[in-house]
């Protein structure tokens, strides 16, 4: 069992911080972990996309994602209907 404790003040003080560089902190670490999902995010969209369908992800939404980004995925992973339509 878990407990919780109810308190009127926080335990660090010097945790919260509302100065200039603890402003760009926040944001920076903020910059750094969207970068890093973005990282991911291109990582598993250059897998099979069977693979993906194995892992529980829908790899059309993935690659909708990353639509209008420098790492947009090729047509070389779009299903076989949407490539042969292209090429007409």
């Amino acid at each position: 069992m878990t407990a919780i404790i109810v308190s009127h003040r926080p335990a660090d003080p010097g945790v919260y911080r509302f100065d200039l560089i603890s402003t760009l902190r926040v944001g920076w670490r903020a910059m750094r972990r969207h970068r890093e999902a973005h990282r991911i995010l291109v990582a598993l969209s250059r897998k099979p996309p069977r693979l993906l369908r194995d892992m529980g992800i829908d790899p059309e939404r993935l690659y909708e994602t990353l639509d209008g980004t420098f790492d947009e995925v090729g047509p070389a992973h779009l299903s076989r209907l949407l490539r042969s339509h292209g090429e007409t």
